[in-house]
């Protein structure tokens, strides 16, 4: 560093801002000291820093999937707002399995990251998230909010969420909805959207079949699986809520197949309102997820409680809402 203060004729402190804190410099300067670092092939040694201050700038993200655009926004607004503070991420995958989560975290652990992000947690893990808590590494879940007070979120209540959705097709006069959801027996958030389609069809005095419930991995190929299934029924719904837009847009493509039009036949609804929702045929009603800011604010959170500012963490619920398009419409309509 002091080599490259000295090509570029600019102070030590100057190099080293330009490194951990190029929003600080000046562009003009900063371009220059990236050129005299590009011409003299300069790498600055981040981990030879994190060993002397002993202290770690990665930061872990655990997501459930890679498959498909579910976790995307959030996940990529965190590496952004990541970044700016001049820290890097790890981002590792469960695929929804409750044990390989457990050896992702210990690994995390082990590295003594400087805090991790979960994209919620399978049940029976708020253990092992507490454990890595009082290990001293600072843990910020997103996607859900959580009845624990002890560890820190920035999410939504899916139980509101789906309630509202189903209470939205019963005023559209549906009274036979049918429900094709994530792993409801492995993932908390999947098993709050359960039950806030319980309680809406109790509220209205609807009957529950448990045959209209489908679960599914929350992909593309499952939510047409699972739309086939229950189109296959003797006395198919009216209404399908498929709590994933992936898995209402696998839904919306095994009706045209089978020549049931949405919605004059079926309506279909979503949740999350993924970027290609309101591009789909017909445009797809969703439950919008403030994913975005969930990560930005998640990171915020995470940076406060590094930097001991936050002893006690922070817990944030979002609101959601609903966003009504052309995939749903009055049953009484003809």
């Amino acid at each position: 560093m002091e080599e490259i203060a000295r090509k570029a004729r600019v102070s030590l402190a100057t190099v080293s801002r330009s490194i951990h804190s190029p929003h600080l410099v000046k562009k003009e300067t900063l371009e220059h000291i990236q050129r005299v670092m590009l011409k003299h092939r300069y790498v600055y040694n981040v981990t030879a820093r994190d060993f002397s201050k002993k202290k770690s700038s990665v930061i872990g993200v655990i997501i459930p999937t890679t498959k498909g655009s579910i976790f995307s926004n959030s996940t990529q607004i965190i590496q952004e707002k990541a970044q700016e503070k001049g820290f890097s991420l790890i981002i590792a995958n469960t695929g929804y399995d409750g044990n390989l989560e457990s050896s992702l975290l210990r690994q995390f652990q082990e590295r003594r990251l400087a805090g991790i992000i979960l994209t919620g947690f399978a049940i029976g893990q708020e253990s092992a998230v507490r454990d890595v808590v009082q290990s001293g590494i600072p843990c910020v879940v997103i996607w859900e909010a959580l009845d624990n007070n002890l560890l820190s979120f920035v999410g939504f209540n899916n139980f509101t969420a789906a309630y509202s959705m189903t209470e939205y097709l019963i005023q559209l006069k549906h009274q036979q909805i049918g429900l094709i959801l994530g792993p409801y027996s492995k993932v908390r958030r999947a098993k709050r959207r359960l039950e806030g389609y319980r309680a809406a069809l109790k509220d209205y005095g609807l009957k529950l079949d448990p045959h209209l419930i489908i679960e599914k991995q929350p992909t593309l190929q499952e939510g047409k699986e699972g739309m086939e299934k229950l189109l296959s029924m003797r006395k198919p719904p009216t209404a399908v809520f498929a709590a994933s837009d992936m898995l209402a847009v696998g839904a919306l493509r095994a009706a045209r197949e089978k020549g049931v039009r949405v919605p004059e036949d079926v309506s279909i609804a979503g949740f999350d309102d993924i970027d290609f929702a309101a591009f789909c045929n017909p445009p797809l009603t969703t439950v919008r997820v403030p994913a975005s800011l969930m990560g930005e604010m998640a990171v915020e959170t995470l940076m406060e409680m590094i930097e001991g500012k936050l002893p006690k963490g922070r817990q944030i619920t979002l609101n959601t809402e609903i966003i009504t398009r052309e995939s749903c419409r009055d049953r009484d309509l003809k």
